[in-house]
């Protein structure tokens, strides 16, 4: 049951499809939330509709009553993915963002 409940939350292919159609018609592009890479500019054709999906509440802690709303998930890439999984508790997408633009240059 927890593996059932695991895989569908993670592989919701719909509400992922939303929220990327969403992210697309907004920005017009699908790139990470947290560092802006961009798969489509990168590749080609090959990266075009390409980004992953992270759950900002873990997929662990969710009631099996609870519901996935398009404001739990982020698009990010594979990289940043990995760094919001790095440690527990995980780091927030907002605070990955601001450790990128420091890094960058870009933060105090």
């Amino acid at each position: 049951m927890i593996y059932r409940l695991h895989k569908m939350r993670e592989r919701n292919v719909r509400l992922v499809r939303k929220l990327k159609d969403r992210w697309l018609s907004k920005h017009g592009t699908l790139s990470c939330q947290v560092c802006g890479f961009d798969f489509q500019k990168t590749y080609g054709e090959l990266g075009r509709g390409y980004i992953e999906c992270h759950h900002n509440i873990p997929v662990s802690e969710l009631s099996a009553e609870s519901r996935t709303r398009l404001g739990d998930l982020a698009l990010v890439c594979p990289n940043c993915h990995r760094m919001l999984h790095r440690k527990r508790p995980w780091i927030s997408v907002a605070s990955l963002s601001e450790i990128v633009a420091r890094q960058r240059g870009g933060g105090q």
